[in-house]
């Protein structure tokens, strides 16, 4: 009786543990996590304190420097902007990871301000 009280406990210990381990099911969440959150915000609003009067952190307000279309987001993450505090990405995330970010930040984009659903 006590062993099979024992095993119990330890199973619901390590099945919290699993849980709390999870991993993100989407590699884009993942690396926007990351590495765009801290500048970007959770929704992608820009609504932190490293954004505070840069205008083109809130990639939801539809104001693109470089353009809303896939490649030129592509561009800009892979390549950053020399003119901004955006750094390059590229040799620092695989080109799979900077795809699903790039895909992430754009149905950010989309959901518009407030709306993101992560």
């Amino acid at each position: 009786m006590r062993s099979k009280l024992l095993i119990t406990s330890l199973s619901i210990v390590l099945a919290a543990a699993a849980a709390g381990c999870a991993v993100e099911p989407d590699p884009g969440a993942r690396v926007w996590r990351k590495k765009c959150r801290a500048c970007h915000g959770a929704d992608g609003a820009g609504r932190t304190r490293f954004a505070e009067g840069r205008p083109y952190a809130d990639l939801t307000d539809g104001r693109w420097r470089h353009g809303p279309d896939r490649e030129s987001v592509r561009r800009l993450v892979a390549d950053g902007d020399p003119k901004s505090t955006m750094p390059p990405f590229a040799g620092r995330l695989s080109p799979e990871e900077i795809d699903a970010v790039v895909d992430f930040a754009l149905k950010l984009a989309a959901a518009g301000p407030g709306e993101a659903k992560r």
